[in-house]
C-alpha cells in the first residue's frame, strides 16, 4: 500500500490512543481491529475471549475501510468486516486474506430515509443522491440494486460519507437517503425517527469475513486460527443465547437495550465456510466494482481467500 495509506491507517490508531499498542510486532501479541460491537463483544459474551496462550490488544474503528487500511499497514493483523469493503481494498492491492466468514441471516444493509421522505419503496431509489462510505457494502448494496431494476449504475448518485457523517448529512437533508447497517439504522430508526428501506432478501451476499494481513497469517497462523475457532464458538453462541448476549452487548456497547434487541431480533451472524459458492458470489462484487472504475481492472478475487482456518 502507499504511503499516504499507511499515514491515514497509522492517523486513525493515533485518534484512538493506540498506536503506541498496536504497533507492537511480537508473536506473542495478536493485535485486532474491531468495530463497536463486534468481536469482542460476542466474545466476552460467550466466554471466549479468556484464556489464551497470547496476548490480546484492542483498537476501535467505526466502520470495515479505515480497519481494513490499519491492517495493510501493518498497525494491527486481524479483524472483522463487510464483505464489500473488503474487495475494494484487495483490489487495490492491499497484502490481505480471508480466513474466516459469516453470513447475515435477516436484515442486512438498509437506506434509511427521513418519515417525511417521497421515497417509500426500493424502487424509489434511482434519481437519488444516498451517503455511503466508499467502497462500502452499502455501494455494493446500491449498485446490486440498480441491476435489480434494469437500471444502469449511474442512476443513483453516492454521497461517501463515513457513518456519522452520513448520519450527519441525512440529518440536515444534504441527502436523500443513508446506506447503513446496524446498530446505526436501528439508531436512526428509533432516535431519529427514520424509516427503512429494505430490497429483496437475496439482492447482495450479506457476508462479512475475518481478515488478516499475509504477513500475520504466514507468522501468526496458530494465534489466528486459534482465535477464529473462538469467533466462531462466539457467534454460535450469540445466534443460540440472543437474550444472554443482549445484556453483554449493551453493557459494552453503551447502546439502549431497545436498540440492541432490535438489531439482534433482525439480524443474526451466522459462521460460514469459505468455498466455492462463497468465492463466486465476491467474484461479483469485484466485477461490479471494476465497471464503474472503483476498482482499476477485473480482478480474480480467489487468491485473497484462505480456505485453510475453516
Amino acid at each position: 500500500m502507499s504511503a499516504l495509506l499507511d499515514r491515514r491507517a497509522m492517523l486513525t490508531l493515533a485518534g484512538a490512543g493506540l498506536v503506541a499498542a498496536c504497533t507492537r510486532a511480537s508473536e506473542d501479541v495478536l493485535r485486532i481491529g474491531d468495530q463497536r460491537g463486534g468481536q469482542k463483544s460476542v466474545l466476552a459474551a460467550s466466554g471466549n475471549l479468556e484464556g489464551t496462550s497470547y496476548a490480546l490488544e484492542w483498537a476501535e474503528f467505526p466502520n470495515a475501510a479505515p480497519l481494513l487500511e490499519a491492517i495493510a499497514a501493518g498497525a494491527i493483523d486481524t479483524g472483522v468486516g463487510g464483505d464489500a469493503a473488503f474487495i475494494f481494498a484487495v483490489g487495490s492491492g492491499a497484502p490481505i486474506k480471508a480466513i474466516g466468514g459469516y453470513r447475515g441471516q435477516g436484515q442486512g444493509t438498509v437506506v434509511v430515509v427521513e418519515k417525511e421522505s417521497p421515497i417509500r419503496s426500493f424502487e424509489d431509489l434511482p434519481g437519488r443522491t444516498i451517503a455511503t462510505p466508499r467502497g462500502s457494502v452499502g455501494q455494493n448494496y446500491l449498485l446490486a440494486a440498480m441491476e435489480r431494476l434494469g437500471k444502469p449504475y449511474d442512476a443513483v448518485k453516492f454521497s461517501f460519507l463515513g457513518p456519522s457523517e452520513g448520519r450527519a448529512a441525512l440529518q440536515a437533508r444534504a441527502v436523500d437517503g443513508w446506506a447503513i447497517w446496524d446498530p446505526y439504522a436501528a439508531i436512526a430508526e428509533q432516535t431519529d425517527g427514520c424509516r427503512l428501506i429494505r430490497g429483496p432478501a437475496d439482492l447482495v451476499a450479506n457476508c462479512a469475513f475475518q481478515f488478516a494481513h499475509a504477513g500475520a497469517v504466514k507468522d501468526k497462523r496458530p494465534q489466528l486460527a486459534d482465535f477464529q475457532k473462538r469467533l466462531y464458538r462466539g457467534r454460535d453462541w450469540a445466534v443460540a443465547n440472543p437474550n444472554a448476549y443482549a445484556v453483554v452487548l449493551q453493557r459494552e456497547t453503551g447502546l439502549p437495550i431497545e436498540i440492541v434487541r432490535t438489531m439482534l431480533g433482525r439480524t443474526k451472524q451466522v459462521p460460514i465456510r469459505i468455498d466455492d459458492s462463497v468465492i463466486a458470489e465476491q467474484q461479483k462484487i469485484a466485477d461490479r466494482y471494476a465497471a464503474i472504475g472503483l476498482l482499476p481492472k477485473r480482478i480474480d478475487v480467489r487468491p485473497v481467500f484462505d480456505a485453510s482456518f475453516t
